[in-house]
């Protein structure tokens, strides 16, 4: 979801989402920006996805940024240490947030997370990245 999303902001919102400066600050103020652009109904305006749709996906962007400043920051304060973080996404879930129509079981779901829970404790990888389907999904800066 974030994927899309994010090809769904204007080139300029990717960049920025993207930018390998990008800091918890900056990443806020992009995300008060969205709330603000759409309590004005500026949001198509300023670059944003159609929020109407893409409400739930533009949250999904700021968790995968946010998780790979918080990756960025453990490399940097605890380069001794073999903490991994990454962000994921299970699929589409039958849930009750997903819905009857999910494609995947809660138990599919849980691959992905589980998965990247469960690393080797000599593991390089995957580090500040976003995983689906237990691979890399490839679409910012990467760590």
């Amino acid at each position: 979801m974030s994927f899309t999303a994010h090809k769904n902001c204007s080139p300029e919102l990717q960049e920025k989402f993207t930018s390998e400066t990008i800091t918890e600050e900056l990443l806020l103020g992009l995300m008060n920006k969205l709330v603000e652009d759409t309590k004005s109904g500026v949001h198509k305006e300023e670059g944003w996805p159609d929020i109407k749709v893409m409400a739930y996906g533009v949250s999904k962007i700021g968790i995968t940024v946010l998780s790979r400043i918080h990756a960025k920051k453990l490399s940097e304060q605890r380069r001794e240490g073999k903490i991994l973080m990454n962000a994921c996404c299970p699929g589409w879930v039958r849930t009750d947030m997903g819905g009857p129509k999910g494609i995947k079981t809660p138990e599919e779901g849980a691959e992905t997370p589980v998965y990247l829970a469960l690393l080797p404790s000599d593991a390089e990888g995957p580090h500040g990245e976003f995983v689906r389907e237990k691979k890399v999904e490839q679409w910012g800066p990467h760590l």
